[in-house]
Parts: C-alpha cells; structure tokens; sequence
C-alpha cells in the first residue's frame, strides 16, 4: 500500500525538495537496463536506467510558426523565451544587440543594445533566474580565439513598455562578463583551417546555477558536453564532461523549464543539409548523456533554413528559428527566408510529470498565482510535481491541507519562501 503524508503544521521554507517514494517491503539489488518503454530493447525488469536505450527512427517536420522574420534578423542565431516574450540576436558581425520578437507576426518589438559589448561570434542565448546569458563563443574560422565569454545581464535592465521604449541601451555597469578556456585545449590555442576545429561552440544553456556548453565538433561529428562551474563575472576553465555521437554538428540547446529534458538541434553540412534534434531525459544530474537519448530526424535545408535556434515555452514544446539560407546551384537558385517553427516532442518523451509552478505572491488557493491559472489538487496524483517559485520578495502560504502521495514531488526554488500554516 502506498503511504500518504499530510502536512498540518506551521513553518517557513527557503528551498527544500520533498518527494515521496513507496518502499518495498525487503531490500532489492538495483537491476540496470533500459527503462524506457518506447524503446526497442525495454526491459521492464529494470529499475535503474543505464542510458542503453535503442529507438526506432523517427521523422519530425516542426510546422512554420512565423512564415517571415524581421529582415534585420536574416542571421538570427539564438532563441531564447523570456518575460513571456522571444528574443533573439544576429551571428557574428551584427550589432551588440538583442531583439524582443513578436511570435505571431515575426515583427520586431525592441532592441536592446549592449553598451561596451562587442558581437565577435555570438551563438546561443539563455535565461536563468531573471537574468539572459549571450554566448561570444564561435570558434569556427581557426580554433584559436583567446577571447572566449558570455555576457550576463538582468532582465530587469530592459524597460517591460516596449511601445514606449522601442530602442533601449543597457549600460555596461549592468553588464558581467565570464572569460573562459577549454580545460583540454592546449593554451596558447593552436590555429586550424576554416572549419576545422573541436573547440567551436553554438549551444549554451543554465542548469543547477552553472553553464553547460555543447560543442561543435568539426572533426569527429559529435558534441563534447563542458561545464563552467559558475555563472558570475570572472575566469574560468570549461571543464568536459561527456561526448555524444550525434552525426551531425549541434548548433542549438535548451532545458525544458519544468522537467528534467534537455534538446539538442543541428544539422550536416554535407548533402542536403538534413536536420536533427536529439532528445536527452532520463538522465543523472546534469550529466545530460547519461539517460535516454533519442535522435529525431527533421527535414532538410529546404524546409528548415540553416536551423541554429532553440528554446522551450513549456514542458515538451517551444520554438525554432533558422537563418536564411541562399545558395546558387547550377540554374537553381535556393533562397529560404528566416522563420520560426513550433515543435512539441510530447509523443517522442516518456516520463513527462504533470506540473503545477506557484509564479505569484500570497495565497496558494488563489488560482491567479498559478501558472496558467492552474493550481493544484489536494492530493494529486504519482508522477505530479509542484514548485513554488515565488515573485521577487513574495512568498507562498498555505493555509488548507495539502496530502503529497507516492511519486510526488513539492520542490521550493533556492532563495524562495514558502509559508505552511
């Protein structure tokens, strides 16, 4: 029988995770194995994922979201979602500047200019706990660049009333900057040919409160998955961590907010330039290749541009932008426009919890707190999970039972409070 636990007292919570397990009545040897049951070599005798898992091939065609954006983003290279809004930049050589997008019409909202930045490569964007990350770390022409960073500044630095503030400057005050090496590449760096190197990077994203970076491997086709063990001003060395065989070059990644999934996107530079996800879950920590890892098979060149952006906007779905891709062959000439597509990768995806996030502050019963509106039941179910995350100096306070159930978890963000009466 599985046991129920109901809270009745009164505390106050800065970060705590509770999960609730049903324990067998005698101890067991873990059984390793595949533990996905869409796989072709499931076990259901297996109780502990070894990351074993075979997938039959899949095909993907993410349909178009926005058919045109902005011509001033004919190089957009990063996706990002943000205060409920897309944001996006140009590749290398464009300006220091990120740019508020409307996701239905693909028009331009805001551009926001980084006082004392300069664009050399910039290739992904992310956002974590109120604060975007820019990525200057493009590697490709020699392998050799000695000015490796990311850019970290507040949200709150770019003014909310966009119609109001159409061009807005954040100053270099509000700016950090994070320098690092590859802890494995010889230093001085040694110069390759154009496209020849294991040290270029397109993928960036923030989990646990450090910097995951995937490579692009030019040389062998696969992704060296690195660590920066920090996410404030200062030096560091990025720190390799695992290496996947993808068969393709990753140009993009991202972290479902609420789940443990990460997304890989890329594509071959060879034939028709046919495009790829990988999809990671199930896995340890934050060592991403450790679990399941599922290869998609999207559309070629034609369809998806030169596809080097990705982001989530909820558990299993979100957006994908590619670059205009032009090219001239024989008496055709090839010219696809930058677009965004829509993804949701729920049917390809076992194990998604169902997820309540308190977002607001005050009340628990007050559904308006709750994302989407939707609070949680009483007593839900194995396999939900509840956050509370509240506003900035706001907290949650519970004032009716709440029972957690077996294979429930109730998770308080760092730094967040959360009040049980």
């Amino acid at each position: 029988m599985k046991s129920l636990h109901t809270y009745h007292f009164s505390f106050v919570f800065s970060a705590f995770v509770v999960t609730v397990m049903a324990l067998p009545q005698h101890a067991v040897s873990q059984v390793y194995g595949c533990t996905d049951s869409a796989a072709t070599n499931y076990n259901p005798a297996a109780t502990a994922n070894n990351g074993s898992c075979i997938y039959n091939a899949v095909e993907y065609i993410p349909p178009v979201k926005v058919d045109r954006l902005s011509d001033t983003l004919i190089e957009t290279s990063g996706l990002q979602m943000a205060g409920n809004f897309l944001w996006s930049f140009n590749d290398g050589g464009g300006a220091a500047a990120i740019y508020r997008v409307d996701s239905i019409t693909g028009r331009i909202l805001q551009t926001v200019y980084l006082k004392g930045a300069s664009n050399v490569d910039w290739e992904d964007i992310a956002f974590y706990n109120g604060y975007f990350y820019i990525g200057d770390f493009g590697n490709n022409a020699t392998g050799a660049r000695t000015d490796l960073k990311i850019y970290r500044f507040p949200l709150s630095a770019i003014p909310a009333n966009f119609k109001n503030n159409p061009v807005v400057y954040v100053p270099a005050s509000k700016i950090s900057t994070i320098k690092f090496t590859y802890a494995n590449q010889p230093q001085p760096p040694q110069k390759s040919s154009p496209n020849n190197t294991q040290f270029d990077c397109e993928a960036m994203l923030i989990d646990s409160g450090r910097i995951h970076l995937f490579t692009k491997n030019w040389v062998e086709q696969n992704t060296t998955h690195y660590v920066i063990k920090g996410i404030s001003a200062g030096t560091y060395k990025a720190q390799p961590v695992e290496t996947l065989a993808t068969g393709y070059l990753v140009t993009g990644a991202d972290k479902s907010p609420y789940q443990k999934l990460v997304v890989l996107l890329g594509y071959q530079v060879s034939g028709t330039g046919r495009h790829f996800m990988h999809l990671l879950y199930g896995y340890t920590g934050t060592r991403y290749f450790s679990g399941n890892k599922r290869k998609i098979d999207l559309p070629d060149v034609l369809t998806m541009g030169q596809a080097e952006g990705i982001c989530f906007n909820g558990d299993a779905y979100g957006y994908i932008s590619n670059e205009r891709f032009e090219r001239t062959v024989g008496p055709i000439h090839l010219d696809v426009p930058p677009r965004v597509h829509y993804f949701n990768i729920t049917p390809y995806v076992t194990g998604i919890k169902a997820t309540y996030v308190f977002t607001g502050n005050g009340d628990w019963e007050l559904a308006g707190n709750w994302v989407n509106s939707q609070p949680p039941v009483a007593t839900p179910g194995s396999n939900t999970q509840v956050i509370i995350d509240p506003l900035p100096g706001g907290q949650c306070i519970l004032h009716t039972p709440f029972t957690i159930a077996a294979g429930c978890e109730l998770l308080v963000k760092p730094g967040k409070h959360f009040v049980i009466h």
